[in-house]
């Protein structure tokens, strides 16, 4: 299946921190899993090339039908967020499983990229249901509660691994992701906080990452050494910073964080 694309570049959606099962395969080639499929997308210009999965599925899992060309046209008077737009012009927020989101980003916290990467491959290798070849799929809550927290560490996540221990159980005992995804978003923050190892940040990423709150603005460290050094030149809380971007970003801040992390991370020391 070829389409054409506007604002899209595989690599930098890829390599934006937001996902952990996309790899580079070739030039502006990268390979991942979506749900049951293994799917791969090279891209040339604005043509796009995707195999493993339908159109339909590729649109929503990378949000094709959103128009950002409306929200880089909105921030265009910024010369700040102007800059870091232009440097990560193909950002798109993906949609991903929610259960795995939540997983993913619980290994997250104090992690780096490479090292949440391969605890999350771990676990599909050793929870996950075989696609073909070397893929699984991510562990259901089910397939996942399965695992000892002994299990959980050879995975190497660390001292979380009790968290993600309890977290699949209470998912089982009936904590609903798909319900608690359709509050308005602040409850949706506490309710998800309400799991060990989701503390702001963790609960905002899987807001913005796999429900399409796209007024969510994780804070990290990237992101408070972002905004306070271009645009508050000063000190303050994560919460505040969140708190400031809200003003001061108020269409989709979520996609904006996601143009500052990409530009920040780069450029500023």
């Amino acid at each position: 299946m070829k389409v054409t694309v506007k604002d899209f570049n595989i690599e930098q959606i890829a390599e934006s921190g937001q996902c952990f099962r996309w790899n580079k395969i070739g030039d502006m080639e990268y390979r991942g899993i979506i749900g049951r499929n293994v799917c791969e997308v090279k891209q040339t210009k604005d043509v796009v090339t995707v195999k493993g999965v339908s159109e339909e599925d590729f649109n929503n899992y990378f949000d094709i039908k959103r128009d950002y060309g409306k929200i880089k046209d909105f921030y265009s008077k910024d010369k700040i967020l102007t800059e870091a737009i232009k440097y990560g012009d193909g950002i798109r927020i993906l949609k991903q499983d929610k259960f795995e989101t939540l997983i993913s980003f619980i290994i997250s916290a104090n992690n780096n990229i490479p090292r949440i990467k391969k605890s999350v491959e771990a676990i599909c290798l050793n929870f996950g249901k075989k696609i073909k070849d070397e893929f699984y799929t991510f562990p259901t809550p089910e397939d996942l509660s399965l695992a000892t927290i002994e299990d959980l560490t050879r995975c190497g996540v660390g001292f979380r691994a009790k968290y993600i221990y309890n977290t699949c159980r209470d998912i089982l005992n009936g904590f609903d992701l798909e319900t608690v995804s359709k509050l308005p978003t602040t409850e949706c923050k506490k309710e998800l906080m309400k799991l060990m190892g989701v503390g702001p940040k963790v609960a905002e990423c899987i807001m913005l990452y796999s429900m399409q709150k796209f007024d969510s603005f994780p804070v990290d460290v990237w992101i408070k050494r972002i905004m306070e050094e271009l645009y508050i030149k000063k000190e303050v809380s994560n919460s505040e910073i969140g708190r400031i971007a809200q003003e001061k970003f108020p269409l989709c801040p979520g996609i904006v964080q996601q143009y500052l992390f990409f530009f920040g991370r780069e450029n500023i020391k």
